[in-house]
Parts: structure tokens; C-alpha cells; sequence
């Protein structure tokens, strides 16, 4: 870094699968900064992320590089959002969603002797052999992490940062990656020191302005902000369609046979899904526009790119869809929209190594 009045902020929102999308503009991004890739840490005062853009951001905190975090997407996704360790992305269709929401079964979790190779259980052991036994304070550069503490009902902020309004400093980095990816309805809460602990998105899809703030509290007197927000589209999180000749153990065949010939409850529940996509989108997007006026309307030095391309309506862009061929349209994408915002991205970098 330059300008020691200057304060960095990479922030990268949550999404599932669709972290993919994110992942490869950050790779074009570093590529055309021209700075090592496992050098980021060292140019941002704080690295904030939720959910999959939490597991990204401490990845990015602990020295990993974008493409030692690629097969998290490309290879053991495709087993984490499965049914099975034997085939990749094996999706419960519409009627066995429901029927899972109904006995409050995540669609992903994983038992027996192949747990570790399939849903939740590849997760857990992915990002734990990923981030290994690092605990937040032995992270290279600042982060702040949302969660949900679901026991207490209380809405949490993890950091390596000592001040009493955020929890963890001692935490393993791998746990707290895990609580802020604990998607409900996808993925079982994580438990961890007596608490259950649900997706960041619940409290904060861009946790852009925590990370803001404690820059600020690190360095009080800086008077210049560069903040990269790096979404993960817009467009529908649910409800994935799956696999429509699927069958799921869990489900007795009469259950899957009566909710197959009922449209009702499968509408209710793309409505319920529908609204919460609403929502999380709203507050992450809210946090985005007002950095966008303070950066264009204010004569604060605060400058702010954010990556975040509209998602084709036409395709299932679901958070747990992994199918090669919406990989290939996420790769496709982001050298799109990078290169049409080609000028905006190299002024922004500008301001950035100033």
C-alpha cells in the first residue's frame, strides 16, 4: 500500500455456488492489478465476507490465492449441493424439497460411512482441511465475518478485531467460515462452543460498511476509502428445480407421490423462497447504493467498485445448482461484464494503488 491515509476494504457477498461467478472476476481483477495473488491480504486494511464470501474472504486473510480456492467450486462442489458421493450434483426436485422443509430435514446433510465425501460433511472437511488450524488472530490482515446465533437469537460479528462488540478473535478460522455458511433449509447449523449458529445472510449479505467502520477504528485519522464489493448476481437464490426423476431415501415414496400431484404447496414454497431472495437482496443491495452516492455525490475521497451482473432470468441460477454447463456461463459472464466495465474497473484501480 501507498497512501497511508488510505484505508482498503474488499468485501465479497455471499451466495453458494454462485461464489464461482465471484471468484472470477476477483482472478481477472488481481490479474490486471499486476500484484501476486497470494499477496491480496497484504493490500486490504479488512477483508469482510458472508457466507461463501466469509469461507472466500478468510481464504483470502490467510494467504490462498483465487486459483487454490477454485476446485472448492469446480471440484467438491458438485458433491457438496449432491444427494450422494457417487454422483455430482444430484438435487432433490421440487416435491422433495418440500417434503424436507416439512420434517425440517436440510437438503444437504450428509451421514454414514460416506459423509465426508458428500453434502455437509464435504464442506465441513473442506474447509477445514482448506484453513486448517488457523484461529482468527493468526489471520494476515483484519476481517469481519456476520452470523446468526440461532439458540440466542442474536446477530453476531466474528473478528480478529479485540472490541466487545464482535465475538471469536480465538475462534478457529474454519468455524467461523462454516457458521456464516450454514445456509437454512441447504445445510445443518453449525454447532460450535455450546451455540448453533446460522448463514450470515440472515443479518448482513454485504457486510461492506462493518468493514468500513473498523478500518476507521484501526486508523482513526485516514481520510480515503477504496471499497471492492464483489457480488454474486442478481437473480434468483431458490428454488433449483433439481432433478426431477430423482429419488431420496428420506422420503417415503407415498409422500413424494402425493406432493407430486399437488401445486399448492410447491407454489407456496417458490413464494416463501421468492420473498426471502427479496430480502437478503435488498439489504445486501441497500448497503451497495449508499456507498455508490457517497462515492458519486459527496466530496468524501471514498471510492467504490462493485461486481454485480443481472443473472439470466432463463437459466437456474440457484445457489446449489453446479452443473457444468451454469459454471461455463458463470466463467462466460464474468469476462462479459469485466470487459464492458473495463474503463470503470481501471479507474477504480487507479484509486486503488494510489
Amino acid at each position: 500500500m501507498s497512501d497511508p491515509r488510505t484505508l482498503r476494504i474488499l468485501e465479497i457477498d455471499g451466495g453458494g455456488e454462485r461464489g464461482y461467478l465471484s471468484l472470477q472476476f476477483l482472478k481477472k481483477f488481481v490479474d490486471q492489478w499486476g500484484i501476486p495473488p497470494e499477496d491480496i491480504w497484504k493490500h486490504f486494511d479488512v477483508i469482510c465476507g458472508t457466507s461463501v464470501g466469509a469461507i472466500m474472504s478468510l481464504a483470502l486473510a490467510s494467504g490462498l490465492t483465487p486459483d487454490q480456492m477454485q476446485p472448492f467450486f469446480t471440484v467438491q462442489g458438485p458433491y457438496i449441493f449432491s444427494l450422494t458421493s457417487l454422483i455430482p450434483s444430484v438435487r432433490p426436485n421440487l416435491a422433495a424439497k418440500i417434503a424436507l422443509i416439512l420434517s425440517n430435514t436440510p437438503f444437504y446433510a450428509s451421514s454414514g460411512p460416506t459423509a465426508e465425501d458428500y453434502g455437509a460433511g464435504l464442506l465441513y472437511k473442506t474447509v477445514q482441511d482448506t484453513l486448517g488450524v488457523q484461529t482468527l488472530q493468526d489471520l494476515k490482515t483484519n476481517v469481519i465475518i456476520p452470523a446468526y446465533e440461532d439458540d440466542t437469537k442474536t446477530y453476531v460479528l466474528f473478528s480478529n478485531l479485540d472490541y466487545p462488540e464482535f465475538i471469536g478473535q480465538n475462534e478457529l478460522a474454519s468455524n467461523v467460515g462454516l457458521a456464516s455458511g450454514a445456509a437454512p433449509v441447504y445445510l445443518p447449523p453449525l454447532v460450535m462452543n455450546g451455540h448453533s449458529y446460522l448463514d450470515g445472510g440472515i443479518y448482513q449479505n454485504n457486510p461492506g460498511q462493518f468493514g468500513i467502520n473498523i478500518a476507521k477504528m484501526i486508523k482513526p485519522r485516514a481520510n480515503r476509502f477504496c471499497v471492492l464489493s464483489i457480488g454474486t448476481g442478481l437473480g434468483e437464490t431458490g428454488f433449483d428445480p433439481g432433478n426431477p426423476s430423482m429419488t431420496d431415501p428420506r422420503i417415503s415414496p407415498e409422500l413424494m407421490e402425493t406432493l407430486n400431484n399437488l401445486t399448492g404447496p410447491t407454489e407456496t414454497i417458490e413464494q416463501i423462497f421468492s420473498l426471502f431472495n427479496i430480502a437478503s437482496t435488498g439489504g445486501q443491495e441497500s448497503v451497495a447504493l449508499n456507498m455508490l452516492l457517497q462515492s458519486k455525490y459527496t466530496l468524501d475521497q471514498f471510492y467504490f467498485y462493485r461486481f454485480q451482473p443481472q443473472l439470466d432470468p432463463n437459466l437456474n441460477t440457484e445457489l446449489d445448482n453446479t452443473d457444468p454447463e451454469i459454471l461455463e456461463y458463470y466463467d462466460d459472464l464474468a469476462n462479459e461484464y469485466y470487459n464492458n466495465d473495463a474503463a470503470a474497473i481501471t479507474n477504480f484501480l487507479g484509486h486503488l494503488m494510489a
